[in-house]
């Protein structure tokens, strides 16, 4: 597996918050050959609807993303939705995230209805962010291991 670490940030009201660093290494294997397949799987579709995957993580079905490369090898967005009916057609964008490897970093920006969406009674899907984010970022960067930057 790859060792590359990387700096999370969540943006809120158009401030950065450190949220510390990240290592693709600490992803499990199983969680980081599923969102490489899923993400690669992704990039090749040519219709912009069809760009769009679960997260993969029991308890998340409502919950899925886009991947929309930026920069090759470097840049890449995912828009975070959530899904209330199950059947892809009143999608709710609940954040969208930044990845880019040269900048070792990620940042993610959630909607002001976030937390309205993700937690409803007993059920709180927040945590599920942060995992999607680390798994994203670990299959990003396997996609591109020939491209990585070396050590500064």
């Amino acid at each position: 597996m790859t060792d590359f670490t990387y700096n999370v940030a969540m943006i809120e009201d158009e401030k950065p918050f450190d949220m510390g660093q990240v290592n693709t290494k600490d992803v499990p294997e199983e969680a980081l050959e599923t969102y490489t397949e899923m993400l690669s799987q992704l990039l090749q579709q040519e219709d912009p609807s069809k760009h769009y995957a679960g997260f993969g993580f029991e308890g998340a079905e409502k919950l899925a993303f886009s991947a929309l490369p930026i920069t090759e090898h470097d840049q890449i967005g995912a828009g975070m939705v959530y899904n209330p009916d199950d059947n892809g057609e009143n999608l709710v964008l609940i954040g969208r995230v930044f990845f880019s490897i040269k900048d070792r970093a990620v940042s993610f920006n959630m909607e002001t209805n976030a937390d309205d969406v993700l937690v409803q009674g007993d059920i709180d899907l927040r945590g599920f962010i942060q995992s999607f984010i680390v798994c994203f970022m670990a299959a990003w960067v396997s996609l591109n291991q020939n491209n990585l930057p070396s050590e500064s």
